[in-house]
């Protein structure tokens, strides 16, 4: 099934069809990074849509409170048409909240492997992965030691047949040290896309084989944790560090509507 509509349903005005394709597409381990706007956790929702309305279980691991419920809810009812059940679509998703850096490498690292093979979830989304990380009360040394030992077992999980898409907004960090944090990240994925957007207001996604640098083209203020804008949503409650599943009858409930 093709997404060539993706756009639509997620509010991000640029055609994906590619990025969805290749990501889809056999064989099924890979690790791809999309960075840039906000638009990009959409977009990797929209693009792990296709695995859901075909039964493939999904594992969510957000480090930016993110995750759009009802907007993934919307999809669903679309995906699956009148005659579909959407509850069956979001059955299976299963998501974990990390709030500090050290949570988010336990998740990546303990938890996660033995959970998608438990689950059986080929697919893996991972939001801002690297926004705790650039925070100042996490000494530097212990960030940079965090992060390649979450690249290895990404690369494991990958070597698995595991397909992993990571979605970041370009966040400036306080200090320039921790700029590095993203090319490094970056370095060690299989594909990168850049999100961004363009005079007329539209965005536009392409590959980024360059040099990666965190930077904001736009002048926007990009909150450390995500939380500063109007499209957060307050998903499916998760504990800290655990894997839940979205619970029963969200469905019901209309994009947008908080509570």
């Amino acid at each position: 099934m093709s997404y060539c509509g993706v756009e639509e349903h997620c509010g991000v005005h640029v055609n994906s069809t590619a990025l969805v394709e290749q990501f889809c597409a056999a064989p099924p381990g890979k690790l791809y990074c999309v960075h840039g706007s906000s638009g990009v956790f959409r977009l990797s929702l929209m693009a792990a849509g296709h695995a859901l309305v075909h039964g493939v279980p999904v594992t969510l691991v957000d480090g930016s409170n993110r995750f759009d419920l009802y907007g993934l809810a919307e999809f669903a009812r679309r995906a699956v048409g009148r005659e579909g059940r959407p509850e069956q679509v979001l059955r299976n998703i299963f998501i974990s909240r990390a709030f500090t850096c050290y949570q988010m490498e336990a998740v990546l690292t303990e938890r996660l492997p033995a959970f998608v093979r438990a689950k059986q979830s080929p697919v893996v989304l991972i939001f801002g992965l690297l926004d705790t990380f650039y925070d100042e009360q996490a000494p530097l040394f212990e960030v940079r030691n965090s992060l390649e030992r979450i690249l290895r077992a990404l690369c494991a999980l990958r070597d698995e047949g595991v397909a992993l898409l990571l979605a970041s907004t370009d966040i400036r960090p306080a200090s320039s040290a921790r700029a590095t944090l993203f090319p490094r990240l970056a370095g060690g994925m299989d594909r990168v896309y850049l999100l961004t957007e363009e005079a007329d207001g539209r965005w536009s996604l392409g590959r980024d084989d360059g040099e990666w640098r965190i930077h904001n083209p736009l002048g926007r203020t990009e909150g450390i944790y995500g939380t500063n804008r109007t499209d957060v949503h307050d998903g499916a409650p998760a504990g800290i560090g655990k894997l839940v599943q979205v619970p029963a009858g969200v469905t019901q409930r209309r994009s947008g509507r908080a509570g």
